[in-house]
Order: C-alpha cells, then sequence, then structure tokens
C-alpha cells in the first residue's frame, strides 16, 4: 500500500477541531503531533532492533568459529547498519507526515537522504577497519601494509558520499557531477598532487613489498633508523632506535634510495664488515725463529708445515740463493695472521660456516694496511651482535703482536715518547 495516499494525521486535526482552534494552529500542531509520532517511532525501531536483532547476533558471533564476524561485531559495523533502517522508515513516511505542506517535503527528504548517505559511509568505514583487523591476524597478510587499504576505502567512500550529498540537494545526477568534475581534474591534481602521488607510490611500495610493518630501515636522507611501525596512505611512520618517530613520504620509498634489513632477519645472519689496520712497518718475511714460535699456535700449526714445505720444495728445485729473502718464496707475517683470522673465525661458535667467510687485504695507503674480515654473525639482536663483534676484535687485536705485527694509530704522545713496546 502507498504510504502516500493515507493520512493518519486526520484523528488529530478532527479532534483539534472540536475546539474551533484556526485551521492554521490545527494544521501546524497536526504535523507536529505526526512528526513526533514518527520519530518516537523511529527510536522504538532503532531500540527494538538493536536490542533484538544485535543481542542475537553477539550471541550467533559469539559462538560462531568464524574470526571475520567478531572483529565486525567489535568495531560497530552491524550497529551502524541497524541504523539505516530507522533513517530509511523516516525517509519513506515523510510525505505522508507532510502531505498537507508539499513544501515541506522536498527539503524533509534531502535532509534524511543526506542522513542516510553519511550513514552508510559511517558503516562502509568501519566495515573497511574490520576487514583490516582481519586481514592483519591473516597469515598471508601479516606486515603487509593493510592499513592502506582501509584509508583509501576512507578517501574513496567520503568523496563519493559528498558528492551523493551534493547531487541530493541539487537535484543533478551523480554522473552528471562526476563529469562536471571532468573539467576539474587538472585544478584538483595540482591541489591534491601530494595525496595521489602518495596513493601510487603506496600502491608500488604494496605491489613490490617494499616495506612492511615491523622491518627495520635505514633512510640517512631523513634521519631515519629504526623500525616501521605503520605504512599508511601517503606516509611510513618509524620509531627509531632513540626512540623518536619519524614520518617519510611513501614516495620517497620509491624514488630515493633506502636500506631495508628484513633479508638479514629472515636469513638469521648478520653481516660483519670490519677491518684492523696493520702497520706498514711490521709487515715482514717470517725469520726461522718466529717460524717456529708460531708453529706453536695450533690454528696455523698444521698451514704453516705444509706451506714451508712447498715453499723449500720450490725454492729448492728452482736453485735459488738463500742469503738473500728477495730470492724465491717465503712466508710473511701478515700472510700467516691473516689464515690464523680465518681460522679463528671458523672456529667461533657464533660465526656462520654457511656463508661467506673471508679475510682480504685493502688498498695499502698512508695510515698502513687494511685486513679486512668479512663474516656472518649468527646473532642479529642488535646488542648481542656488537657484543660478539667487540669480542672477535679485541682477539684479532690482541694477537697481532704475536706475529710480529703493529696495528696503526696516529702518533700520540705515548708513542712520540718511545714508551711504546709491542708484544712479541
Amino acid at each position: 500500500m502507498d504510504p502516500q495516499n493515507i493520512n493518519p494525521g486526520h484523528w488529530t486535526r478532527d479532534f483539534l477541531s472540536q475546539y474551533a482552534l484556526p485551521s492554521s494552529l490545527v494544521a501546524f500542531t497536526t504535523i507536529a503531533v505526526d512528526l513526533l509520532v514518527l520519530l518516537i517511532a523511529s527510536w522504538l525501531m532503532d531500540f527494538i532492533i538493536r536490542k533484538i536483532v544485535l543481542t542475537a547476533l553477539s550471541r550467533l558471533v559469539k559462538r560462531s568459529n568464524i574470526i571475520w564476524d567478531d572483529h565486525f561485531l567489535k568495531e560497530k559495523v552491524f550497529q551502524a547498519a541497524i541504523h539505516l533502517i530507522p533513517l530509511l522508515a523516516v525517509r519513506a513516511f515523510i510525505p505522508l507526515v507532510f502531505a498537507e505542506t508539499e513544501s515541506w517535503i522536498a527539503p524533509l527528504e534531502n535532509l534524511l537522504s543526506a542522513l542516510i548517505i553519511y550513514q552508510a559511509v559511517i558503516t562502509v568505514n568501519r566495515a573497511a577497519k574490520a576487514t583490516v583487523h582481519v586481514l592483519e591476524n591473516h597469515e598471508k597478510y601479516v606486515n603487509k601494509p593493510v592499513q592502506s587499504l582501509q584509508t583509501l576505502v576512507q578517501v574513496i567512500s567520503w568523496f563519493v558520499g559528498l558528492l551523493a550529498i551534493i547531487s541530493v540537494f541539487t537535484g543533478t545526477s551523480l554522473g552528471t557531477l562526476m563529469g562536471a568534475m571532468a573539467g576539474t581534474t587538472a585544478i584538483l591534481m595540482l591541489i591534491f598532487q601530494d595525496a595521489i602521488t602518495g596513493l601510487l607510490a603506496n600502491f608500488q611500495i604494496t605491489m613490490f613489498d617494499l616495506v612492511r610493518k615491523g622491518d627495520w630501515i635505514t633512510f640517512n636522507k631523513y634521519g631515519v633508523d629504526g623500525d616501521v611501525i605503520s605504512v599508511d596512505l601517503t606516509t611510513v611512520k618509524v620509531r627509531n632506535f632513540n626512540k623518536t618517530i619519524s614520518t617519510v613520504p611513501s614516495k620517497a620509498f620509491v624514488s630515493d634510495s633506502f636500506i631495508n634489513w628484513r633479508g638479514m632477519e629472515s636469513s638469521e645472519v648478520r653481516r660483519i664488515k670490519r677491518h684492523l689496520v696493520l702497520d706498514l712497518d711490521s709487515v715482514s718475511f717470517c725469520s726461522d725463529a718466529l717460524i717456529e714460535d708460531l708453529k706453536g699456535i695450533e690454528r696455523v700449526r698444521d698451514y704453516i708445515g705444509t706451506r714451508l714445505d712447498e715453499i723449500q720444495a720450490e725454492n729448492k728445485a728452482k736453485g735459488v740463493d738463500k742469503s738473500r729473502n728477495l730470492n724465491g718464496r717465503h712466508l710473511t707475517n701478515i700472510g700467516i695472521y691473516r689464515m690464523y683470522i680465518e681460522a679463528y673465525l671458523k672456529e667461533h661458535p657464533m660465526v656462520s660456516g654457511e656463508h661467506s667467510l673471508m679475510v682480504r687485504q685493502l688498498q695499502a695507503g698512508a695510515t698502513g694496511v687494511p685486513l679486512e674480515i668479512y663474516c656472518f654473525s649468527k646473532e642479529i639482536r642488535w646488542v648481542q651482535y656488537e657484543a660478539i663483534v667487540s669480542s672477535l676484535f679485541d682477539h684479532l687485536m690482541a694477537a697481532a703482536p704475536a706475529f710480529g705485527l703493529r696495528l696503526y694509530q696516529s702518533p700520540s704522545s705515548f708513542v712520540a715518547a718511545g714508551l711504546f713496546n709491542p708484544q712479541t
């Protein structure tokens, strides 16, 4: 039955007409009473639905094994959707209540339509928020920037909702409005260029998995060194190790260079790449006395024996004059020390034997000859990692004098006074 063909307000008008009141007052009172009855009825409808339907839904959700409905209930998605029912009911009966004052119908219908659109947008946004929580707890989407999904839905829903409300009040179709906005696209792109580029950058970040929540990143350009705590539509928020919070534009992760330490964490090893600088004046061929002394070191004993036999055999075969060290081949203290470091690292329980391990010389310069240690620690946690590295280099620095080597350092007053006496 069409509500426009019924006028339940006649009982109010008939009742008031008995008292010979002015017709304008009767009409106004009739409308006010009918409107009040409609509002009370809609409120009762909303109250009853919430008490009955929402209570029943809550019980069903608690009994079900499905995860998503728990988040939808927690974020009040169902409650927001239920509010639409009384709004739709009031909107449907507006022509009936204001049948005698038709000039009020269109403005009130527009107002109710705007409220319905607003409530629908609220419902969609709550549903998006609940969906994000569902995805965040899903194994497939752990540490993925799904928070951007909620922001994207919010932007689109509010934009479309605003256009729909404008369409309602202006009487222009939504398609016509969107077509008219095409002419102002250039201006809008200029105004919202940061948001647009951020949105595109966020899409690339998500597609190529550049950054996730929980990643440790280093971004020197922005002074960032810490863990990612959120990946939003246009920004990435990072908690630095000094407990400060930095916000970096999403587009920077596409256009600039940064370090993501996720690979280290997933491989469960962390690279050690440091060097010792040896004094060039301490590098020399090994004397017989030094060789005999170094044979007492278990880590290089076999190496010295094997290498010495090879060198002596080659020198003998070539008839090398042994009166000068430059003739033929000889062991050097830096070479034996390099092999000692390699053997020491291979024995160390916290140095990975499954990854690259190398000890090499770098280009010698005015500050000496660098001996670089390149290996991987089994410990990736910062504090523990630094303790392991310090322990390694404590030992290697203390071991250098045993090979007749000195570590280079800029001359100090101690050295200038001639008090330096390296251990041998």
